[in-house]
């Protein structure tokens, strides 16, 4: 008698018709620059069919075709970037997006920064090194030194010499002993109020006059910064190779804090659009690392890392440690990122090399065909 009840309710549950049941998906790149919300995931809808003391089947719909584009691919790029508003090039690329013409914008969603120590960032960059000889750091500091000492030494010698020669108060000799005995003094004064003035006039010079600085190196640099960027859905401006290298991305989808209305400079940077740019300013130096021993020139990227923690909303940026976390999960998301899509990058270090237009380059990163790197081989 059981039997044939439970057999009678299966029957029932099998013709009850399907519910279904749809996983959210990311809508717009604003969404993603300024929600402050959890990260969305993008999945593929699934319908959830129910039944009565029976397992739970999953039935995968159908996947709707991705469009297929036939219009010139460099044309509408050049199109969405001739816009000088952030949001306009985000919402054009988005639209570029849904119709196919490109794919990898914006792609690297549901990012979230962790602690990440300096053994485990060691291990992802396979090396012993100390972290900062790698990130080309040490120089820096050491340089620093030298220059206190220099001035020391200089001041010494100056004030000993001018009483040697003696003088007329306010005559020449008098002038050159007292700005020499000034000098360190302003080196310190300067140093303890905006230490970044003389480490990054420092890291240029040493920068300029390094051997291993040549075009492929800071065109490496810079490509790492451009790929990062437009995987990570970040409005670019542009880019320069010579004289100065630098990568121009807008830094969030209202456009740069200099650049908008004074009412909305005031708005802190979100945990979302802070991972982005932790990943995006630490790409460079990763993507010198994938062909040299050490990074070096990314002074002026770490500075402008600081900048953004500071403009951070989360209470957890005012801890050094927290920002040490930060700069170090940056760096291995980025590393991440830039072995994943090594084709590209390779691609786009020749576009760049030539110093080719915004809308080559990001061709270039669109026709590469990268498949993901496994964990060994990063």
């Amino acid at each position: 008698m059981m039997a044939r009840v439970l057999l009678a309710a299966s029957l029932a549950a099998m013709a009850l018709p399907a519910s279904s049941f749809l996983m959210p998906g990311v809508s717009t790149v604003a969404a993603h620059l300024s929600s402050s919300n959890a990260a969305s995931v993008r999945a593929a809808p699934m319908a959830l069919r129910t039944g009565i003391r029976r397992p739970l089947a999953l039935a995968m719909q159908d996947a709707a075709a991705a469009p297929v584009f036939a219009g010139d691919l460099k044309k509408a790029v050049a199109s969405a970037l001739s816009s000088e508003n952030a949001g306009t090039i985000a919402a054009a690329f988005e639209g570029l997006k849904k119709e196919g013409a490109i794919s990898k914008w914006n792609s690297q969603t549901g990012m979230k920064s962790r602690a990440v120590s300096q053994n485990e960032l060691k291990r992802a960059l396979k090396t012993d090194k100390d972290l900062d000889e790698l990130l080309g750091l040490v120089g820096v500091q050491a340089d620093l030194k030298q220059l206190t000492l220099a001035a020391f030494a200089f001041s010494a010698v100056i004030g000993v010499g001018g009483s040697i020669i003696g003088g007329q108060t306010g005559g020449a000799v008098y002038w050159v002993t007292y700005l020499g005995a000034a000098a360190p003094l302003v080196l310190i004064g300067v140093g303890s109020v905006a230490p970044g003035i003389i480490g990054d006039v420092l890291a240029k010079a040493t920068w300029a006059m390094d051997e291993t600085n040549t075009k492929e190196r800071r065109v490496k640099h810079e490509a790492a910064h451009l790929l990062a960027g437009y995987l990570c859905g970040l409005p670019i401006e542009g880019y320069v190779v010579e004289p100065s290298p630098a990568c121009i991305f807008y830094d969030r989808i209202e456009g740069n804090m200099d650049a908008i209305e004074a009412w909305k400079k005031a708005r802190p940077l979100n945990d979302q659009e802070l991972d982005t740019l932790s990943v995006v300013s630490m790409s460079g130096l990763m993507g010198e690392l994938t062909s040299y021993d050490k990074a070096d020139g990314g002074q002026g990227d770490l500075e402008q890392l600081q900048e953004f923690f500071f403009r951070a909303e989360s209470e957890k940026m005012r801890n050094p440690a927290k920002r040490e976390d930060q700069t170090r999960w940056g760096a291995m998301e980025s590393l991440r990122i830039l072995n994943n899509n090594a084709v590209a990058l390779k691609a786009l270090c020749e576009v760049m090399g030539r110093e080719g237009t915004v809308e080559e380059c990001i061709e270039a990163i669109e026709k590469a065909k990268d498949e993901p790197a496994t964990a060994e081989a990063w």
